[in-house]
């Protein structure tokens, strides 16, 4: 699951989607039990 939530934030930065990389980075860090980062 990881290794797919990290395709997809490979493939937003792909894109310039720096938003959707974002949000994806956040769900990774979650789900490593990592703390939250404030917002840019």
């Amino acid at each position: 699951m990881v290794a797919s939530l990290a395709g997809t934030l490979s493939r937003a930065v792909a894109l310039g989607d720096a938003e959707a990389a974002w949000v994806v980075h956040e769900a990774i860090g979650q789900l490593l039990g990592l703390p939250v980062a404030p917002e840019r």
